[in-house]
């Protein structure tokens, strides 16, 4: 009785804190919904139970984000929130008063929001558990105790009701947290200082802000004092993962048309995983999977050769020294024979529900598309501070040496159509090629949309990346003033008129 009481007083004291930010609380709300989508890679007709949903303020983004194709589960805890108009508008969204009444191993995912930060949090992890099928997972997105403000509020208890705190309000530490939930038989449990952006901040300051503070949410000790943590965690299943499955081509001209280049170097954990999770999703669209060896020692051309003998779309380009992703994407491009080529990297498998945002944007006529790591609506999981002080350095040089706008050019996620990679000549050898191929077709007048996308670090099942940022960081440099010396010089070919791109104005507003 006692977790029901909690719920309730929670969820009413989340709603007075939305509704009294009223300029922030909506981008702060479609953030949190976005993370979801990008941290979850919920597929079209999985379930999600929502806990606390309220008014329905953060439901509403969730069902916006995820296109409406899930149904979701919204436990809404006070009678009067739930005959609030909002839930007759929502489509694919049913409601329910308690948790005692649903059945066990009901959804694929629990989220919810400033709801679990109550003293008896263990008791709401043990239903929770209960709730996910096997494999499924939960995040949520609560108040961290070492930020200053919600420290103040946890020692002095009377100011932090004066503030507007339930009664029962806690805020959660990191270390006692992660015993709990795996105490409740969670595994895979990850929790991550999120938002440092003060929810008093002038609505017109918070992109400029959050462009900053992105760096700060991932800086050692400072991102400790973040707001919230985002708490995600897996109830344990079989052990056997198969392949991941929905339609996800629904374009018409994609089918049958592209080629899906991948270097691999040492890769043999994951291109089988990999191609499989593509044939689950992307069936009609493959024209061709492009398996690139370059040079490894493990056993990626016999698991590559494996996979070619039961689906013959799968190629194989075996490479001979010197090493190189550069060499290895020119070489695997040459292969390529679809009109549209998508380059990735071969531990890209967790991420592939979000490539259909690269296909929706050459579908609204976009010559190219790249999985941007650094807009405002992407999510990075465990990315190393020092590579995103390298990645914001080199891209601040770029925008300031050659006069464009870009955000992220460098990821290896791309969807092109094939003549912008036919003409061009890819001159860097190694990593520095995927800054080089995004520079190139940008100032060659294309029209590249950066498609928000997440970044989440190898787990240890998907071996060792190759990449060191002290061996590679000289090759991006030598890249940008090679093309900056080339710009100035007016040698970059150009296979349009160089007004036909603007990423800024053809960006949304949401990606400036």
């Amino acid at each position: 009785m006692s977790l029901e009481n909690n719920l309730r007083e929670m969820e009413r004291a989340r709603e007075r804190y939305w509704r009294h930010y009223p300029g922030t609380s909506p981008i702060k709300l479609r953030w949190r919904a976005l993370t979801v989508r990008h941290c979850l890679h919920i597929l079209p007709g999985e379930s999600i139970l929502e806990i606390g949903a309220g008014t329905g303020l953060w439901t509403e983004h969730l069902s916006e984000v995820l296109r409406q194709e899930n149904e979701i589960t919204a436990a809404v805890f006070n009678p009067e929130f739930a005959a609030d108009p909002r839930w007759q508008r929502l489509r694919n969204v049913h409601l329910v008063e308690s948790l005692e009444d649903l059945p066990a191993e009901s959804f694929n995912y629990i989220a919810g929001t400033a709801i679990l930060c109550h003293s008896e949090y263990q008791c709401n992890l043990r239903s929770l558990y209960r709730l996910l099928k096997p494999g499924g997972e939960m995040i949520f997105f609560e108040n961290n105790f070492w930020n200053l403000q919600v420290f103040v509020k946890n020692v002095i208890r009377p100011l932090g009701r004066w503030w507007g705190n339930a009664s029962c309000q806690v805020g959660l530490r990191r270390y006692r947290l992660l015993q709990t939930a795996s105490h409740a038989g969670f595994s895979h449990v990850d929790i991550t200082p999120y938002d440092i952006v003060h929810p008093l901040l002038p609505k017109k300051l918070v992109s400029f802000v959050q462009s900053l503070a992105f760096i700060f949410e991932h800086m050692p000790v400072v991102k400790e004092t973040c707001g919230t943590l985002c708490i995600r965690a897996k109830r344990p299943d079989s052990g056997l993962q198969a392949p991941r499955r929905a339609n996800l081509a629904s374009y018409p001209q994609f089918r049958n048309a592209v080629s899906f280049v991948i270097p691999c170097h040492n890769e043999e954990p994951n291109i089988g995983p990999l191609v499989k999770n593509l044939t689950g999703l992307y069936d009609a669209y493959i024209r061709e999977i492009v398996i690139v060896n370059d040079n490894s020692s493990d056993r990626t051309v016999e698991v590559t050769r494996q996979l070619a003998l039961h689906d013959a779309r799968v190629k194989l380009v075996d490479r001979t020294p010197p090493n190189g992703l550069g060499r290895a994407l020119k070489d695997g491009l040459a292969a390529a024979t679809g009109p549209y080529i998508f380059t990735m990297d071969a531990d890209f498998i967790q991420i592939l529900p979000e490539c259909r945002d690269l296909f929706d944007a050459l579908a609204q006529g976009y010559d190219g598309a790249i999985g941007s790591r650094f807009t405002q609506e992407s999510v990075m999981v465990n990315y190393p501070f020092i590579k995103i002080l390298c990645n914001r350095g080199f891209h601040l040089l770029a925008n300031l040496l050659l006069r464009c706008h870009v955000r992220d050019i460098s990821n290896n996620l791309k969807l092109f159509r094939a003549e912008i990679f036919q003409r061009m000549d890819i001159e860097q050898p190694h990593f520095a090629a995927n800054a080089e191929i995004g520079l190139k077709a940008v100032l060659a007048g294309y029209s590249i949309r950066e498609v928000p996308v997440s970044w989440i670090n190898r787990t240890s099942e998907m071996g060792q990346s190759s990449f060191r940022i002290v061996r590679v960081a000289p090759g991006y440099f030598s890249a940008l003033m090679r093309i900056a010396r080339s710009a100035r010089r007016g040698a970059t070919a150009s296979a349009k008129p160089p007004d036909a791109y603007d990423l800024a104005k053809d960006a949304p507003a949401a990606d400036r």
